[in-house]
Order: structure tokens, then sequence, then C-alpha cells
């Protein structure tokens, strides 16, 4: 063990550390230096806040959260933990993702992972199967695999930092298969073939 990880886990801070007397509507715990959500309830009924912490994963996140989720400006390295179903938004700007793997299936609002360390969307869509908003996933170094975003079913619109990719993105929202077909026709004719790949 790295004397950097002993340290963290020997002097760790909790949820259950707050000792927060939870009685509805939302649960805020960010900016308290946590680095676990082990104590957090199980079913919170508003927006849940764990923004500002020193987190690294999401295990111990609620199982059931009513509205949102936002877990900006942390040190996740994964999104294993995260609730299935997200009913508002769910932000996971400001961390160290490489992978959307255990993202909530199911967003009924916008989906932001932007500002992370994404550098393909490869098999997206068998992370996250239906987001009823936008997608950012801005200031990421994305070089390839988003064709992924096209079988996502409800995306609104796709914000990239590629002006390109994202314009034939989200020309071709909301078709499907048949979209994504387009689209991948589009970026290899367009030179972009690293794109144009799910």
């Amino acid at each position: 063990m790295k004397l950097k990880d002993f340290l963290r886990e020997s002097t760790g801070k909790s949820v259950a550390d707050l000792k927060i007397d939870y009685k509805g509507g939302d649960f805020y715990c960010s900016h308290n230096e946590l680095t676990s959500l082990e104590g957090a309830p199980s079913h919170v009924s508003g927006n849940f806040d764990c923004s500002l912490n020193n987190l690294t994963s999401l295990e111990g996140a609620p199982r059931h959260i009513d509205v949102g989720i936002y877990c900006s400006h942390n040190e996740l390295t994964s999104l294993e933990g995260a609730p299935s179903h997200v009913n508002g938004n769910f932000d996971c700007t400001y961390n160290e993702l490489t992978s959307l793997e255990g993202a909530p299936s199911r967003v009924d609002g916008n989906f932001s992972c932007s500002v992370n360390k994404l550098a393909s969307l490869k098999d997206v869509h068998k992370h996250i199967t239906e987001i009823r908003g936008k997608f950012y996933a801005l200031n990421n170094p994305i070089k390839s695999h988003v064709l992924g975003l096209l079988l996502i079913k409800g995306v609104t619109e796709v914000r990239l930092n590629n002006k390109q990719v994202k314009e034939i993105l989200n020309r071709h929202l909301g078709k499907g298969r048949v979209g994504m077909l387009m689209a991948q026709e589009e970026l290899i004719e367009a030179g972009l073939e690293e794109f144009a790949q799910l």
C-alpha cells in the first residue's frame, strides 16, 4: 500500500462521521473532505450533493435518489456505486474519470461528465441506455469511439469540444441505428475514422 493510500485510509472521513440527521428533501455533504459515502441514506427524496470532497468512487451512495446527483470536484476514478436510475441531472464534472463504466443506466435530466480524462467513449451505450436531456463531455481528451452516443435513447443534444464531430452527431440524434450508420459514414468521409467507432 502506498503511503498516500494509507494516509487517506487512516484519516478518511465518511458521511457517517458527519452525523447528519436526515429527515427528507435534499441531502448535502459537500465541502467535507470526505473519502467515503459510507453512512449516506439509502433513499434521498431530493437532490444528493457530495461535490467538492476527496471521493474516488461512489460506493455507499444512495440507491434511490428522487431528483439529481451532484458529485463534481472530487477525485473519482470510477462511477461504481452510482444508482442505476437518476430522476434528475447527473453531474460528475471535474474528476479523474477515464471511463463511464458504472454510470447510471438511466438519467432523466442532463448527463454532465465534462473536465475528466475520457479519451474514448467506447461502449458508452452499454453503460448508459437512456438520457432525457443533454450529454456534456466538454474538456475531455476524447479522440475516438463516439457513435455509441447515438444509441442512447432520449439524448437531446451532445456537447463535445470537437465542433465537427459534435455537429455530425447532433444531426443524427434520435434516429437510432440508422442515424448511427449515417453519422459513421459522414465521420469517415471527413477523415475522422477514430471517432467513427462504437
